[in-house]
């Protein structure tokens, strides 16, 4: 077995997480891709928590649940999640201490990073 790096990892997990919108409506991977691009920067601006809770309240038939979900699995229920025994995002993030929560909003950057570049690089754009 070959050991793979934390970014070959979140790359790995962001890739199957993109590549089924792939085969989506048009539509929908405009508006995936779309949403995807704005996930860093909602974050940034606005910390984890608010920016997952507005990702979450979308309701789950629209894509902006489904990057709520991405995230939520990485960083609650993958081998490398920093909110272990926990299911659910907001709850974790609600829970934990101030520290946990930084190194959960820098894994979030991390990933969606990854989820930003393959939504780019295989779904559909506005133009």
């Amino acid at each position: 077995m070959t050991m793979k790096t934390m970014e070959q990892e979140r790359a790995a997990f962001a890739l199957a997480k993109v590549r089924p919108w792939a085969t989506k409506s048009d539509e929908q991977q405009k508006q995936f891709r779309s949403y995807a691009n704005s996930f860093p920067f909602m974050i940034r601006a606005n910390g984890l928590g608010q920016a997952a809770a507005f990702y979450r309240s979308k309701g789950k038939s629209d894509p902006h649940y489904d990057l709520y979900e991405i995230l939520s699995e990485w960083l609650c229920q993958s081998r490398f999640a920093l909110f272990e025994k926990q299911t659910d995002l907001l709850d974790a993030i609600t829970e934990n201490d101030m520290q946990v929560y930084m190194a959960a909003q820098t894994e979030a950057l991390l990933l969606m990073s990854w989820v930003q570049r393959f939504a780019r690089a295989f779904l559909k754009s506005e133009e």
